[in-house]
């Protein structure tokens, strides 16, 4: 009788031991600088066209997903070549992807673009940017952050016409209340330099990392970390 209580005792001595080990690993276990709501691993959501795509990256990834790997979150990409505020592409404009961003739970949600708009008047394409992105901001989420990226200087398309398109698309998002970055105007990706692009409309594989790595410090700071 008394081995056998010996034996219990020794069995519940292990499982205390192993419950402050456990206990103490995870209080040293690191965290990344920035967090989602439940101290996860934030989450960001892309909705764009055929930059947020990847076209003309040689590898596979463009300028999103090497934005994801280089913050360490998690992330979901809804590019689609061809589309706008107003241009469908193959599909629907981005209006259309709302949903699908949002059921993502995202911590911030990155609307990219549209310089498939060009053909769009700016009245137009004003009062269809006003409106996804008020939907966007209705929609989402209590918390959500939001950045509404312009289309960039490219070499096949007139400064004129990209810089008509990100001043529509800036008076919509302030109209939302969501922060908007001009990556025309800050020459993130310089359409004089051949070095970056796959063809006169997209970035090659050193033009999607440039972008990258001027949006990857905006979105840290944006997601407060």
């Amino acid at each position: 009788m008394t081995r056998r209580w010996l034996v219990v005792a020794g069995a519940v001595v292990l499982v205390l031991i192993a419950v402050v080990v456990v206990a103490a690993s995870d209080r040293e276990r690191p965290r990344s600088q920035a967090s989602g709501a439940d101290g996860s691993q934030p989450v960001v959501a892309f909705i764009g066209d055929s930059w947020t795509a990847g076209t003309g990256a040689s590898d596979g990834p463009g300028y999103a997903e090497r934005t994801i790997d280089q913050l360490g979150w998690d992330g979901h990409v809804l590019g689609v070549g061809g589309s706008g505020y107003v241009a469908p592409g193959p599909g629907q404009p981005f209006a259309g992807r709302i949903r699908p961003a949002l059921d993502t739970e995202p911590d911030v949600v990155v609307m990219q673009g549209s310089i498939n708009d060009t053909a769009t008047d700016v009245a137009t394409l004003a009062a269809a940017a006003r409106r996804t992105l008020e939907r966007l901001a209705a929609e989402a989420e209590p918390g959500t952050r939001f950045l509404v990226l312009g289309a960039s200087h490219t070499p096949g398309t007139t400064a004129e016409a990209v810089d008509g398109i990100n001043a529509a698309v800036a008076a919509a998002a302030a109209s939302a209340g969501l922060m908007f970055v001009d990556p025309a105007a800050e020459n993130w990706t310089d359409p004089a330099d051949p070095a970056i692009w796959a063809d006169p409309w997209h970035p090659n594989d050193l033009g999607h990392q440039r972008v990258a790595d001027r949006l990857a410090p905006l979105l840290r700071e944006i997601a407060g970390g």
